[in-house]
């Protein structure tokens, strides 16, 4: 296995943990009885997670498309991914 094909398996998971967690966040913003800054937090929770999909969905693109790719980047970008779903999924909300 080569460090292009680590580093697109790494921006796929990546991908696939922020968005997850976005709608996992987004789920939890929508319970009802949360305190405004509580539903402000995961309002912002889920934007922040669905526009880093997004972003990593471009970079997963991008190395598909021309084999353009950063192998640390990829490496750190799965790390940051899978440590904030981890973090957000921590916070989540107990249950009723």
């Amino acid at each position: 296995m080569n460090a292009y094909l680590l580093s697109v398996y790494f921006l796929l998971i990546a991908a696939l943990s922020q968005a997850v967690i976005g709608g996992f966040a987004l789920k939890f913003s929508l319970q009802r009885d949360l305190p405004t800054r509580q539903w402000r937090m995961w309002v912002a929770f889920s934007v922040g997670t669905l526009l880093l999909a997004l972003h990593h969905s471009y970079t997963l693109n991008l190395a598909l498309q021309t084999g353009l790719y950063d192998f640390r980047q990829a490496i750190l970008v799965m790390l940051a991914a899978l440590t904030t779903s981890f973090a957000v999924w921590q916070l989540r909300p107990p249950k009723s």
